[in-house]
């Protein structure tokens, strides 16, 4: 067992130890009848929220996706460095790298309609520092876990606007085009000819069904904001060298993950198989100490959403801002 499997498997001993046996049943989503109470949402609501572009109704739900995320290093320092409170810790490994999330969705059937997306999350604790590692395998379930949202890339206005307005997420227009195999799935990440990232997870490793809520922390009017959102998934995870590889393009918000000395590898992985979110009004917990200054991006009524079901395959346009190519059509 190399040093990562040495000190992953210290941080379930550990886990156990904190949370007990009954407690691990509980973050693993091992309840009966958790599935079938899952979409009988009894929070808040809204209706008719005025974004720009349109209006939304909140929880906004999240029925169908495609996705998968990796897990990166990153300098402690220059991930600090980016976190608008002093209250928020990076996750940090036992090496003393901080911990960077990179997730993609190809959402299919939401109630704000079918569109991508890309978080490139700040792993924290808000409070105080956590033990490193630990706060990853316990996520949600650890007190103050969460994902500063650096930048939240999506490919149609409502999902930016409303993204912008609701929560202050850190989104702008940039073109998607998924693949999605027996093997793997991969987005690449681009805004017109300028490629941003290139995010691989291969498929395999133990499949675990999950309830934990995933918290972001974002920045709306110099307020910190918490957004608690309750998911029901079921993913694999990878642990192996492989599982995750990420390549950084020519872009500004590529250049900003390069200076973060981002590892090209992941040190860990999901691939969901199954997943539904809702997500609700987030809620003002602190004052920001420092501005987030996001990456604006161009104004377009729509990026580029594509998906490609094998590299034989013709991608199939969900989305595009200029005509289809090759007599294409959207659907």
């Amino acid at each position: 067992m190399g040093r990562r499997g040495w000190w992953l498997a210290g941080m379930g001993v550990a886990a156990l130890g904190y949370m007990g046996v009954r407690g691990l049943r509980a973050l693993l989503g091992w309840r009966p009848d958790a599935a079938e109470e899952f979409l009988r949402w009894t929070g808040p609501t809204a209706t008719g929220i005025d974004v720009g572009s349109g209006r939304v109704d909140l929880p906004i739900f999240y029925y169908r996706d495609d996705s998968f995320l990796g897990i990166f290093t990153a300098d402690r320092e220059a991930v600090r460095a980016l976190l608008p409170s002093d209250r928020l810790h990076p996750v940090m490994t036992p090496g003393g790298r901080a911990l960077v999330g990179i997730a993609a969705f190809h959402y299919i059937h939401t109630t704000i309609g079918p569109y991508g997306e890309v978080a490139i999350a700040l792993l924290c604790t808000y409070g105080r520092p956590a033990p490193p590692g630990l706060p990853v395998l316990l996520e949600s379930r650890f007190p103050g876990w969460g994902a500063f949202i650096l930048h939240l890339p999506v490919t149609t206005r409502i999902a930016r606007d409303a993204g912008r307005v609701i929560y202050g997420y850190a989104k702008f227009l940039a073109d998607m085009d998924f693949e999605k195999t027996p093997a793997f799935q991969r987005v690449r990440l681009s805004e017109g000819d300028r490629h941003i990232l290139t995010l691989t997870v291969r498929s395999g490793g133990p499949v675990i069904r999950d309830l934990r809520p995933l918290v972001t922390f974002s920045v709306r009017d110099g307020a910190l904001i918490r957004t608690t959102i309750p998911v029901y998934a079921v993913y694999q995870l990878g642990l192996r060298p492989g599982s995750g590889a990420l390549i950084l393009g020519d872009h500004p918000v590529a250049d900003q993950l390069r200076s973060l000395d981002l590892s090209p590898v992941a040190v860990a992985t999901k691939n969901y198989l199954v997943r539904y979110a809702i997500l609700p009004a987030g809620e003002a917990i602190d004052s920001a100490a420092r501005p987030h200054a996001p990456y604006p991006g161009a104004d377009r009524p729509v990026a580029r959403l594509t998906v490609r079901y094998g590299e034989a395959a013709t991608p199939v346009i969900i989305h595009s801002p200029s005509e289809d190519p090759g007599g294409l059509r959207e659907r």
